[in-house]
């Protein structure tokens, strides 16, 4: 095969397939820039909104309360 055939070859795919190829070349192109504009606009919100507050809580104490609370709704 010489390189005339090869090139005409592709250039006829491309013709042929073309249409569809930019179809979806736009669509998974809008996808990424959408992902991408979505993970900016997170990265924004998170850097300027206020930290939220935390609170520190023993598991075992928060479980010994609920317990606690539980069994006397029971009794009462």
């Amino acid at each position: 095969m010489d390189v005339y055939t090869l090139v005409t070859l592709f250039y006829g795919l491309f013709v042929t397939f073309g249409p569809f190829l930019a179809i979806v070349a736009v669509l998974v192109g809008g996808l990424l820039l959408g992902c991408v504009i979505v993970a900016i606009v997170g990265a924004v919100r998170t850097r300027l909104s206020p930290p939220e507050e935390t609170r520190d809580v023993d598991v075992a104490e928060f479980f010994e309360e609920q317990t606690a609370a539980v069994g006397a709704g029971d009794r009462g």
